[in-house]
């Protein structure tokens, strides 16, 4: 029997959204990482030597979250931080050289999951889902725009 909270959207999001967390961090549990800690390895796999703030922007997170990701990621040995040439109130964030082999690892385990989530899905249909993913997205970012100008 459907019921109303079947048809909505924002459950549905919801559903996903926590599915998709309990299957990422099973996944991850082996290498003592977290599915929030996921997106700060694999931009400092990309690029070391970021500092918090261009984490926060490319991860699209805030910084109290951010600074308390980092806090337990160097404590738990993923990450190091070494002071800015220029500016010494920043610091450069790095992969510690025992967590760098894994992130491929890590990868791998994330795709296997998006992969498993969409094995339903055509090329086609996932590239539809990314754009209404997107399109939503900027949606609720930029509140002033009226859906006549989308």
């Amino acid at each position: 029997m459907e019921t109303k909270v079947d048809k909505d959207l924002c459950y549905k999001l919801q559903y996903l959204a926590r599915l998709l967390i309990v299957e990422l961090n099973e996944k991850m549990k082996p290498y003592s990482v977290t599915q929030g800690q996921l997106p700060v390895l694999c931009c400092l796999g990309e690029q070391g030597g970021q500092t918090q703030t261009e984490l926060c922007e490319k991860i699209q997170v805030e910084q109290p979250t951010m600074a308390n990701t980092l806090r337990r990621m160097e404590r738990d040995g993923l990450i190091t931080r070494t002071a800015c040439d220029q500016d010494k109130r920043q610091a450069r964030i790095y992969l510690t050289e025992q967590t760098r082999p894994s992130v491929a690892a890590l990868q791998e385990k994330r795709d296997e999951v998006i992969a498993r989530m969409t094995s339903g899905m055509s090329a086609k249909e996932q590239e539809t889902l990314h754009q209404l993913i997107d399109n939503a997205i900027r949606a609720l970012k930029n509140p002033d725009t009226s859906p006549e100008e989308k």
